[in-house]
Formats: structure tokens, C-alpha cells, sequence
């Protein structure tokens, strides 16, 4: 497979349904339509490429169409491309692209996205649904870039608390059928991110790392899902199997439904951190990932680190270690070429497949207290605790 020039993705380091509902709103979506399209799966695709990665978008359209002829599921991909006037929504069904006129413009729009999910829900019927982000992955709480035509300097972006909130209306709406959430973004794969949508999906698919682009699993993923059994895990493992090792480094299942219970144990470990004094950090003792201008340090390692001196925390740490890797993290893949054979030496066993944000100053501690994790995990009294001034 010929390598493409992914390296792109590493150059760069509630709103209402279209009139329907408000964001803050627990009103449902309009009653079923009578003529709608009946699919046994129907991906929805999200591809704000107004920025750099416009190169690749008709390219992944092409791929999408192909691997549509030999797979009964619906396509559908609205795409937001550089110097184009407004965004543009294509159904790709047994290899037919169509068109749908639409008027938005901005990407980055809360309420662009969900008057494209309040579409999705009038206009098909499905038995599974998987929603797909593709595009660069941002600060921890955002997702979905819009430039504006311009450049990055003027770059707006989308709250993924506020995409959680969109998209987890969207499967209740369906009853509960949205099987995959997938970040086919860079450094997605951390706790604040998927606990934050843990109601959108029964499975979230993020890479704790950069992701090349275009990507290449479109067809094998496609393909799959003419079987009758597919739910969201095969069908992630599916676009797992499918990518090229060149566009990925590491990427991880995560199990929604494990996640409701974490929480208390993360709680029971950070007390007990706190009570018995958890040390400062050395950052040069822990291996820290760095994208947009801020830092993740792997979940594990983390928490393992703090806990190495600590005879208190030894069974609580085993326990959430044992907890995060047999229930949360339901498929792990290793063994990505992204990144030079030297990184993968110095770096891929301290993965675990989850990051954890780590400020880089006490004036960064509550940065993200609004996201749900922080209001369920008194992350914020650890970090006070253990971060330097």
C-alpha cells in the first residue's frame, strides 16, 4: 500500500437540531417519518476539512463509494472543505454518490452538526448507526476545526462536551442503537474525552496518539458489515484490521458501558493518593505526550508512578489497573509504524491505551473542571496536590 503523507496530522501539534430542539433540552427528535430509508447499518461521517487535510477529502469519498458497492450499509458524509462557500452532504448507497443541498457553512457550528443528526434520524431508519469524526483532534475539549477559508490563525472549533451532548441525544433518540463512536482524530484516547461521551455509543474507537490520513480501511470495514451478527466491538475491530499499520500508532476499544463504573474506583485510588501525600511530579520520570500545546501523560503510568512508594495504594492501583484493562479497554491494538522504530522502543510499553490530561501549572489545574470526569473524580485536589507552581 503506498504511504501517503500523513505526517499532516502532526504538523499542527448544548446547541439546537436545526430548530427542533435546543441544546439543553431532554425533548426527543421529531416523530418518524413514514418514507424513510431502511438499513441495517448507517455511518455517519463528520469531515471538517477546512484546513490543511482538504487534499484528502474526494480521496476518501472515492474509497467510501467503492467499499459501499459490496455492502449494504448507507453512507453519509457531510464535509466542510478549504475555500469552498459552504459545506456539502452526499449519501453514498451500493456505490451512488447524491447530493443534498444544504446551507451551512461552519464547521465548528454546534448546530450545523446536530441539524445534520436530526437529517440522519428523519431520513433513514437503521438497526445499528456508527458516528465518525475525521480531522485534527485539538486541545482535549475540542474537535471538529473550521478556518474560516483563511488559516489556522483564525481556526474556531466545536466543545466535545457539547458534541457529546448533541450526539448522546441522537442515540437516545434511536434507542440506543448508535453501536460506534469513532475519533478518527490525533489524541482522542483520553479518560476526559471518553468519559465525556460514554452515553453516544456502546463502543468509543480513539487513538491515544497522532493518526495518519487519509486512512485506508474504508472498504474492509464496509465490507464486514454484511454480516448479520456485526455489532459496535466487530465492527471497530473490523477498521482496525482494515487500516494500513502506516496510519496509526496505537488505538483502543473503549467499552462504554464499563465506563458508568469507574468513577468509584479512580475516587477510591486519588483519596487514598491524597490522604498518604502523593510526591511532586518528575516530569523526566514520566512519559508525557504533547499535542497543541498541551501535555497527556498515559493513564497507568501515571497513577502507577504515584503509587510506587506508597503501601497504601498498591491494592487500589492494582485493582483500577486490573479494572481500566479487562473491562474499560475492550481492544488494544499495537504494532503501528507511524512513528520511527526509536519511539516505539523508548515509549510503546509505557502505553496503556488511555491518556490522562496533566497540567503543566497550578494555573492549569481546573482547566476542564466543567467536564463531567472532574466533576465525578476530584482530579482537581490530586493535581493540586502533586503540581508544582
Amino acid at each position: 500500500m503506498k504511504r501517503r503523507s500523513f505526517c499532516r496530522y502532526m504538523a499542527l501539534g448544548s446547541a439546537c437540531f436545526a430548530g427542533t430542539i435546543s441544546s439543553d433540552s431532554d425533548a426527543m427528535m421529531p416523530k418518524l417519518s413514514q418514507s424513510k430509508l431502511r438499513h441495517n447499518w448507517v455511518i455517519l461521517y463528520w469531515m471538517p476539512y477546512d484546513n490543511d487535510l482538504v487534499e484528502f477529502g474526494e480521496l476518501i469519498i472515492k474509497m467510501l463509494a467503492k467499499g459501499t458497492k459490496n455492502s449494504p450499509a448507507a453512507v453519509v458524509v457531510q464535509s466542510d472543505y478549504f475555500g469552498d462557500l459552504k459545506m456539502r452532504r452526499r449519501t453514498l448507497i451500493e456505490g451512488d454518490i447524491r447530493e443534498v443541498d444544504i446551507t451551512a457553512k461552519d464547521s465548528s457550528d454546534i448546530s450545523a452538526f446536530s441539524a445534520y443528526l436530526d437529517w440522519a434520524y428523519q431520513t433513514f431508519e437503521a438497526e445499528h448507526w456508527a458516528v465518525i469524526v475525521v480531522g485534527h483532534g485539538g486541545k482535549i475539549n475540542e474537535i471538529s476545526p473550521d478556518d474560516q477559508g483563511s488559516s489556522y490563525k483564525t481556526r474556531k472549533w466545536m466543545r466535545v462536551n457539547r458534541f457529546a451532548n448533541a450526539v448522546s441525544r441522537f442515540n437516545q433518540a434511536t434507542n440506543g442503537r448508535v453501536e460506534l463512536l469513532f475519533f478518527q482524530n490525533c489524541n482522542k484516547a483520553t479518560l476526559e474525552v471518553v468519559y465525556e461521551v460514554r452515553n453516544c455509543a456502546r463502543y468509543t474507537l480513539a487513538s491515544q496518539m497522532a493518526l495518519g490520513a487519509p486512512n485506508y480501511y474504508y472498504e474492509g470495514f464496509l465490507e464486514i458489515l454484511n454480516q448479520p451478527s456485526i455489532g459496535g466491538r466487530e465492527a471497530a475491530i473490523a477498521i482496525i484490521k482494515s487500516e494500513s499499520v502506516y496510519m496509526y500508532h496505537t488505538l483502543t476499544l473503549v467499552d462504554n458501558q464499563a465506563l458508568q463504573n469507574l468513577p468509584p474506583k479512580l475516587s477510591r485510588l486519588i483519596q487514598l493518593l491524597i490522604t498518604n501525600h502523593a510526591p511532586a511530579i518528575d516530569l523526566s520520570q514520566v512519559s508525557t505526550i504533547s499535542y497543541f500545546d498541551e501535555q497527556c501523560c498515559d493513564l497507568l503510568n501515571l497513577f502507577g508512578y504515584l503509587s510506587q512508594n506508597i503501601s497504601q495504594t498498591s491494592n487500589a492501583f492494582t485493582e483500577f489497573a486490573n479494572f481500566l484493562k479487562s473491562s474499560v479497554i475492550a481492544h488494544y491494538q499495537i504494532g503501528g509504524r507511524l512513528y520511527s522504530p526509536y519511539f516505539k522502543k523508548k515509549y510503546a510499553d509505557k502505553l496503556s491505551g488511555l491518556s490522562l490530561y496533566l497540567p503543566e501549572n497550578r494555573q492549569a489545574i481546573s482547566f476542564y473542571s466543567s467536564l463531567a470526569l472532574y466533576q465525578e473524580v476530584d482530579l482537581v485536589s490530586l493535581y493540586k496536590q502533586i503540581i508544582s507552581s
